[in-house]
């Protein structure tokens, strides 16, 4: 009940302020539109925005077993996302729902306060963990993220996280409670609850920006177990690694889990790298199984840009084209390359390889078309390996 009414007052207040600023912008004017109608007053700095993203997708998969095949072709409306964001009295506040399921579900909703050099971020949002999963999809450069952000079940959870940064480097720690359903559930939470820490540096070697980072969490399940399940860099498949820790199941329950990562980047004129190792060990099951995972990517602008980086969040951020194609150039275009890897040996669930071969047009600042091409195995104790194969395409849009 009472997580329930948390989630309830932080969706209320984030309500109230947009309400309170919307009021104010029929009194004073300030109303532009830039591709998205937003609204600013210059003298008090109250400030209203519309987000969001649309992501269409097309996937042609073939997985092969002992010979035997099996195809996925399909196409999918990956994220729909609406939400406001701006500033009421000094408050920063964001509140973005997903839109593509019959329930609509929050996303980043919570509102954040200038507490002399730090900053409080009070509301639904994701965990302080992992380069990949802390930068937006909108600016990652693969269609998936590495294996280890689902497979490890970084997400957003309902909480407190106080953040302090400087101009070379972010430290965030937080403590969260469960994760909300979506409005027609009321935004009621389960009973899992967790803690978590991430910090990270930046150095810089002539033109070369080197991140480094780090990131803990410590996650109790709330007597509902786990399961440990991802799929081979492609959503419209089935998940082809799972392994049950919920209650009853013959691996046993999970109560809680410690998750660590490492993480490290470097961006150099048009060059970009980035690599991370993780892992998560599960208390409870017997054997108290261990499972890691890594990735590293590399990437080059073929048309000069260089990819966005914040040093003081520690995360990427949007790339803009030199020229785009509205204004008679070619945009921006990327080619890029990751190898992945999952180890769920200690549970003879096996091992996931993955290769991720990925080329990038970013048509306009807020367009880009992505393709990606991506070859995997399974390898599993006693059974057949499973390959996988195919290509995926994205046209995205955000604004």
């Amino acid at each position: 009940m009472t997580q329930r009414f948390l989630a309830s007052t932080l969706l209320a207040a984030s309500t109230a302020l947009i309400a309170t600023t919307t009021a104010s912008a029929q009194d004073t004017g300030g109303w532009e539109f830039d591709g998205v109608p937003s609204w600013s007053d210059p003298v008090n700095g109250n400030s209203f925005t519309f987000r969001g993203r649309v992501y269409l997708d097309y996937g042609d998969i073939e997985f092969e077993t002992g010979g035997l095949s099996t195809s996925y072709a399909d196409s999918e409306i990956r994220t729909a996302r609406l939400g406001v964001t701006g500033s009421v009295s000094g408050i920063d506040y964001v509140a973005e729902f997903d839109w593509i399921n019959e329930a609509i579900a929050a996303n980043d909703v919570y509102l954040t306060f200038d507490l002399d050099g730090f900053d409080l971020k009070l509301g639904h949002m994701k965990t302080p963990n992992s380069l990949d999963e802390q930068t937006s999809s909108r600016y990652i450069t693969y269609m998936e993220r590495g294996l280890g952000t689902d497979l490890f079940g970084l997400d957003r959870r309902v909480g407190a996280t106080l953040v302090r940064s400087g101009s070379n480097y972010s430290l965030s720690a937080g403590v969260f409670g469960g994760r909300p359903g979506d409005l027609s559930d009321s935004l009621e939470l389960d009973d899992s609850s967790a803690i978590a820490a991430r910090a990270t540096r930046t150095f810089t070697h002539g033109e070369a920006t080197v991140h480094l980072g780090a990131s803990v969490r410590h996650l109790d399940y709330g007597n509902v177990g786990t399961r440990v399940r991802v799929r081979p860099q492609t959503h419209i498949t089935d998940r082809v690694v799972t392994a049950d820790f919920r209650p009853g199941r013959p691996l046993g329950e999970a109560e809680t889990s410690f998750f660590w990562g490492l993480e490290a980047a470097v961006i150099n004129g048009p060059f970009h790298a980035e690599a991370e190792w993780m892992d998560m060990s599960l208390d409870g099951p017997a054997g108290d199984p261990d499972f890691n995972t890594q990735y590293a990517s590399m990437g080059w602008f073929l048309t000069g840009e260089s990819r966005s980086y914040s040093a003081g969040s520690g995360k990427f951020g949007r790339t803009r084209p030199g020229t785009t194609v509205s204004e008679g150039g070619p945009g921006a275009w990327e080619i890029a390359v990751r190898y992945d890897r999952a180890d769920l040996d200690s549970v003879a669930a096996g091992e996931l390889t993955n290769w991720t071969l990925g080329v990038n047009w970013y048509l306009e600042d807020h367009v880009r078309i992505m393709a990606n091409l991506v070859d995997g195995s399974l390898s599993v104790p006693g059974a057949a390996d499973t390959d996988v194969s195919g290509a995926q395409l994205r046209l995205q849009w955000d604004f």
